[in-house]
């Protein structure tokens, strides 16, 4: 314990106080899904993940872009902020217009239409905040991007709370939640530009060079597609509307467990890229330092909380989301492994290696949709969850075998032995839950737990890096 606070810093404190106000977001969803029920959450829940999807669009990576600028050259890369977010608000427009026929093809009618819209409307403001908060994070001011969360998310959850109370109609609660948004974007460009100049002459040619430098990083948000989005829109049409509300019950749960490792590469990203411009042979103390940080800090949460999934499950939405356990028995593991294809993503991300991750995203994306093509039709919301653990594997190993080529050859192998072992030991309370008897699963955990031990040894871990 000792060891693990001496590798701790503010940075890592203020990150995870930001993730932690997550908690607003999931008790405003657990209320939604009580108030409405599976069947029209699900509707909710669909179009969420159509408007997530087209968020990638909007984004296009630039808010991952602009973050890895400002932490290399902190005054000159604050000075691009603007000409992101003009980027970004012509791809919305572009979004907004193809919404509708790609809305209709997808079988929202009616008032899910509007909900569409206004999901998207909601992305549109979040793709912004997401590229304010990558200059906070360049500047390393952690607290700064944790205030401007608490504040926004807080008064989300407060507006839309009331107007869910007051109307009981889902419209005005989505509407009330891009109004909030909108606002906060305002007050928050209006602080940044008091400290520091986030603007600098446009030009079609600055902002077409802009673009082909986040083409890699857009590509890579296929991984949050891969993860959840795509599986909801396939149970929206392979599988009754009901399987997507327990499907998205349960990624919701799973979604603050992954919260945890989010705390660590929100500041191991901005860590990476700075010791890649000034310290480079640093970096596989900076990739042991993550590792071993995601291992002690994340995976015993996910045994705790794979103990506890029923009760989670039938506390949080009742008996009648019962079903959800059966996805969140596999979604809930695929976090032990798939923390590791994260850390492997954002490790291109941050040493300007982007270029490598569309070939192996490309890859598990397809993994994914044949896998959820052949098991949701007979598994339902359970098959997208295997498909999602299956891809996570794919991306997790196939990345790791990637970083052997490129002069990371002892590092990355110790990462598949570790990846794969702490996948396990994750996914041990799910067999429980399953049939597994409590003397193999302590005859599982313990030599796994040492195995990990073993192969993290600084010594060991760093030893002949090639």
């Amino acid at each position: 314990m000792k060891n693990l606070l001496g590798r701790l810093d503010l940075s890592y404190i203020y990150a995870f106080l930001s993730e932690a106000t997550l908690g607003l977001t999931f008790i405003f969803y657990m209320v939604l899904a009580r108030v409405f029920g599976p069947e029209q959450y699900g509707i909710f829940a669909s179009a969420g993940a159509l408007a997530i999807i087209l968020a990638f669009f909007i984004q296009f990576g630039l808010p991952f872009l602009l973050g890895r600028e400002v932490a290399a050259n902190p005054k000159e890369g604050s000075k691009s902020t603007i000409e992101f977010l003009v980027l970004q608000g012509f791809n919305s427009l572009l979004v907004l217009i193809i919404l509708f026929p790609v809305a209709r093809a997808l079988g929202f009618q009616g008032t899910g239409i509007t909900i569409c819209y206004l999901l998207v409307l909601a992305e549109v403001c979040r793709s912004a905040k997401q590229t304010i908060r990558s200059v906070f994070r360049g500047w390393g001011e952690f607290r700064t991007e944790t205030v401007s969360v608490a504040i926004e998310r807080f008064l989300v959850v407060l507006l839309s709370g009331v107007v869910l109370f007051l109307s009981k109609d889902l419209v005005w609660v989505v509407a009330t939640l891009v109004l909030v948004r909108t606002v906060d974007i305002l007050g928050l460009l209006y602080y940044l530009s008091k400290k520091t100049q986030i603007w600098s002459p446009i030009s079609f040619e600055s902002l077409w060079q802009t673009l082909k430098m986040a083409y890699p990083f857009a590509i890579s948000a296929v991984l949050w597609i891969l993860y959840y989005q795509i599986d909801l829109l396939m149970l929206k049409g392979l599988a009754p509307t009901e399987e997507a509300g327990f499907y998205s019950a349960a990624y919701r749960i799973t979604e603050i467990f992954s919260s945890l490792p989010r705390v660590i590469f929100s500041v191991t990203f901005t860590r990476f890229a700075l010791c890649q411009s000034t310290e480079p042979e640093k970096l596989p103390k900076e990739i042991h330092k993550s590792a071993y940080l995601l291992l002690a800090g994340v995976l015993p949460v996910l045994v705790a909380g794979g103990l506890l999934q029923t009760f989670i499950v039938e506390t949080i939405y009742g008996k009648a989301f019962s079903p959800a356990i059966n996805s969140l028995a596999f979604l809930l593991p695929s976090l032990g492994i798939k923390m590791f294809g994260t850390l492997v993503e954002y490790f291109f991300q941050a040493t300007r290696r982007e270029k490598f991750l569309p070939p192996l995203l490309l890859t598990t994306v397809i993994v994914n949709i044949i896998s959820n093509a052949l098991l949701i039709p007979q598994m339902g919301a359970m098959g997208a969850a295997i498909a999602t653990l299956l891809s996570e594997i794919v991306l997790a190993i196939a990345g790791l075998i990637l970083m052997t080529r490129i002069g990371y050859k002892r590092v990355a192998r110790r990462l598949i032995l570790i990846s794969l072992i702490s996948l396990l030991v994750a996914a041990i309370p799910s067999l429980m839950l399953n049939g597994l008897n409590s003397a193999m699963a302590i005859g599982l955990i313990i030599p796994s737990l040492l195995a990990i031990f073993f192969l993290m040894r600084p010594n060991y871990f760093l030893k002949q890096i090639d």
